[in-house]
């Protein structure tokens, strides 16, 4: 696999408009730090491993931590993945048949995905269309609704009626923690394309029926994509942000997550307090210095909230998780792409998502079913189908994006029975394409939050903040009572 380790980061001044094209010097400009792994070659493979050969010890320091895509051959060990083995059509009907779920609906045989409309439909209905041939429709993410707190949940409804077939956190990515889990479903016997894209969040996908091509750009090679929004910086583990939607380099918005791990820390200083004035009340030994100390840190606590909410300058508590996450409405694979393209593995970021949720919203006189699909800022206004054509074709790409053509590329295939690690904002375009059983291509992606603690010793600490963490524990608290 011919590749480079960059030790200081690429430092690069990458000067863009709002259509990722070149600007002049009194405009933004944005420093790509990004230290990851990068081709060395024009043209590259991904390297192959066996998951058999892979502890998640050694995952972490080979790829997550150098930011190295990586192909591995075989399922997931974890005995909770039954999902190659169950998933029939008539189990994914079972399970979720009468959940409704939106996908996308080309208007032409030979339209790009991507271009079509947004239509509701229950599960079962397109599970069925698949099986009989269909090839106009694409189930990418979904939707998720919020929890009672802000937080967006984990998975769509329909995903929640799978979960008995799947883990919630593979022992294969360790301490990472899941931000977004997802299904991918379609029928092309001659392929689809997703659009040239990155994703906001690292990725680990895996193929249950048919066949993928991915073709790859690495964050370092951010200023040669030209992006639909205006790139204002790259961090370091390859996290890309755009103008106005700046956040740490593990994805959490700065002030949101001091409100947050504020709010968090009340939250736990209360249930303390709780819990000491009942020792009290039952007379357990020490009680009085443990309530004593417990009100001292909710008093601490709720200091912390007040400077939080200052530091923001509003700071509205209602509202902390919502923008922690970076979530707005949505957040579907979609800019990590709910409503772009193939959408096989695309993602919208959760704000990226907020546009594209909002573009799908129905017209007032629109049928409430359906919605007209948009790009986020994340897609490249590179159409890569342009270069199979003739010779002029390509060259009149090369002269409309120049910087392009200086992009080192690596291509793979993925087929059924073999999964995909791809660090965040890895910039990839992805074709599918249907199995020769006539069921179609299915995936299954857990999106996970980027980690920036790259070096292998802080396996069990990826995050150089505790928000993540503590938000996981905090989101599924009430499941361990």
């Amino acid at each position: 696999m011919a590749g480079v380790q960059s030790s200081t980061g690429s430092q690069k001044r990458l000067r863009t408009n709002e259509a990722g094209e070149s600007a002049d010097a009194a405009e933004v400009q944005c420093v790509n730090e990004y230290r990851g792994y990068e081709f060395s070659e024009n043209i590259n493979s991904i390297e192959r491993v066996s998951i058999s050969d892979v502890t998640p010890e050694d995952f972490f320091a080979t790829y997550v931590c150098t930011r190295t895509p990586v192909v591995l051959t075989g399922f997931l060990q974890d005995p909770e993945f039954k999902a190659p083995a169950k998933w029939s059509n008539e189990r994914l009907i079972e399970l979720a048949g009468d959940t409704n779920v939106t996908v996308e609906r080309r208007g032409d045989i030979n339209d790009k995905f991507g271009k079509g409309i947004a239509v509701e439909m229950p599960f079962h209905e397109l599970v069925t269309l698949i099986a009989a041939g269909d090839e106009m429709h694409y189930l990418t993410t979904q939707e998720v609704a919020a929890e009672e707190d802000g937080r967006p949940e984990i998975m769509a409804p329909f995903m929640k009626q799978l979960q008995r077939d799947f883990p919630l956190r593979p022992k294969l990515m360790g301490h990472l923690i899941p931000q977004n889990i997802n299904m991918w479903m379609g029928n092309n016997k001659h392929g689809s394309s997703s659009g040239l894209h990155h994703d906001h969040h690292d990725n680990l996908y895996i193929l249950l029926r048919g066949k993928k091509r991915f073709r790859l750009y690495s964050p370092g090679d951010a200023d040669k994509m030209y992006v639909r929004g205006r790139i204002v910086h790259v961090h370091p583990n390859g996290l890309i942000n755009y103008a106005g939607k700046e956040t740490t380099p593990y994805g959490a918005e700065p002030a949101a997550e001091r409100e947050a791990l504020a709010a968090i820390e009340r939250t736990a200083a209360e249930r303390e307090l709780a819990e000491a004035e009942k020792a009290v009340e039952d007379g357990e030994p020490g009680a009085e210095d443990r309530l004593e100390a417990a009100e001292n840190r909710l008093e601490k606590a709720m200091f912390g909230v007040l400077q939080a909410d200052a530091s923001d300058g509003e700071g509205d508590d209602e509202d902390f998780e919502n923008e922690a996450f970076h979530f707005e409405e949505s957040e579907a694979e979609g800019d990590d792409e709910s409503d772009v393209g193939e959408l096989d593995d695309l993602a919208l970021d959760p704000e990226d998502e907020e546009a594209a949720t909002q573009a799908a919203k129905p017209a007032t006189k629109r049928d409430a079913t359906q919605a007209e699909i948009t790009y986020p800022v994340s897609f490249s206004k590179v159409d890569t189908f342009r270069l199979r054509g003739s010779e002029q074709a390509q060259r009149e790409l090369h002269e409309e994006f120049p910087k392009f053509k200086e992009a080192k590329v690596a291509f793979c295939d993925l087929a059924a029975g073999e999964m995909l690690f791809l660090p965040a904002s890895w910039f990839h375009e992805v074709e599918s394409f249907g199995s020769p059983d006539g069921n179609g291509h299915l995936a299954l992606n857990y999106w996970y939050q980027p980690p920036d603690q790259l070096k292998p010793g802080n396996f069990t600490a990826p995050y150089s903040s505790p928000f993540w963490q503590r938000d996981w524990d905090q989101r599924f608290e009430a499941n361990k009572d």
